[in-house]
């Protein structure tokens, strides 16, 4: 099989999971494009002299084959014996070099204390088990993306997990998903840290059965310290759907009781300087890809928790208009708005709650 150009060894499945050999999964196809393009604007702006860059957990190696154009010195590493033999193939059929080793994650991180520019981790699962390692393993002008599939759980529905794995109370309600990515968001903010690193959000999202979170490490204490203001609370009130990024008592828009999310990631998860040129950088023909980017790029400036217009609508016990007119309507009220790219019936605005509902009731 082949993706973007670049021949692939592995079975492709549908549902791959922890017991899967080695797998292909081309649901990730979206997280792949947007982690190459990502990587060459970064590379293009850091430039150092020697750029190394690690596939911790390669699989098949699809991913360290296309960000092979923009490093130096390339690592694939994985710890099943049968996703080298699929890497050797996969090297040798693309005609790239890479350096091949097999070892636990982990241990190979941690033997490349601030070796590495780009480190990719994608693993089953949480990404929690190789934070520190990563926080090891970057230097002070890496980039670092991070995927994880265990969304359920800092979505809100497996809570006493989320606290112990991340030390944070979730919310099951219309933007869990947007709670859970910035719950990550704050994991990896606040491992790195420890390591008296600063992890710089670049372009976060999620979709359909991940979360990714890329972003720069950089070594500044007073940046770090500067950026702790990030780490707080969401509050939701349940009555008439109002949040705010910040821990209250009450309700600011009806005065009912509210619950709360957190701690997590408070500040904005999109840098849209960094995904201005990536935009730039995007092949046209990359449909999906490049609607993703747009819409990350679009929400990117707008911090309140974005709304379901379906789920809105149902708590006004009206019938649901058409976003797009409504997106119109907030903006020609003055109000920043946007799409957003975790629900197809969903907005971003910063717009008051009132305000918001006013313009559909008139729709």
């Amino acid at each position: 099989m082949e993706e973007r150009g670049y021949k692939v060894f592995a079975a492709e499945e549908e549902e791959p999971d922890k017991d899967s050999e080695v797998f292909f999964n081309d649901e990730m196809l979206e997280n792949r494009d947007l982690t190459e393009i990502a990587l060459k604007v970064f590379r293009e702006k850091v430039n150092p002299n020697q750029f190394n860059a690690v596939d911790a957990m390669s699989a098949s190696g699809i991913r360290g084959f296309r960000i092979s154009p923009y490093v130096d010195e390339l690592f694939l590493n994985d710890v099943n014996p049968n996703a080298i033999e699929n890497i050797k193939k996969g090297l040798s059929a693309n005609e790239i070099e890479a350096e091949i080793t097999e070892k636990d994650a982990n241990v190979l991180l941690s033997e490349y204390r601030n070796y590495f520019h780009l480190i990719d981790i994608d693993p089953f699962g949480p990404f929690t088990n190789y934070l520190d390692s990563t926080a090891r393993a970057a230097n002070y002008q890496s980039f670092v993306g991070l995927t994880a599939t265990d969304n359920a759980v800092p979505a809100g529905s497996y809570k006493k997990t989320c606290l112990r794995r991340y030390g944070s109370r979730p919310l099951k309600n219309s933007l869990m998903h947007e709670t859970g990515l910035r719950i990550y968001i704050k994991e990896v903010f606040q491992n790195f840290s420890r390591y008296d690193k600063c992890f710089d959000p670049k372009i976060c999202f999620h979709k359909r059965h991940y979360s990714r979170v890329m972003g720069r490490v950089t070594e500044s204490k007073k940046r770090t310290n500067t950026m702790l203001e990030n780490i707080g609370y969401m509050s939701f009130c349940p009555s008439c759907r109002w949040r705010k990024l910040e821990r209250v008592p009450e309700c600011e828009n009806c005065g009912s009781r509210v619950e709360h999310a957190g701690p997590l990631w408070t500040g904005k998860f999109i840098d849209i300087r960094f995904t201005s040129e990536m935009k730039e950088e995007m092949p046209e023909e990359w449909d999906n890809s490049s609607d993703l980017l747009d819409k990350l790029h679009g929400e990117g400036e707008i911090l309140t928790p974005f709304y379901d217009l379906h789920e809105l609508c149902s708590n006004m016990k009206i019938s649901s208009p058409k976003r797009d007119p409504v997106i119109k309507d907030i903006r020609e009220k003055g109000y920043p708005v946007s799409r957003t790219h975790f629900s197809p019936t969903g907005f971003r605005t910063d717009a008051p709650i009132e305000d918001v509902k006013e313009i559909i009731r008139n729709r």
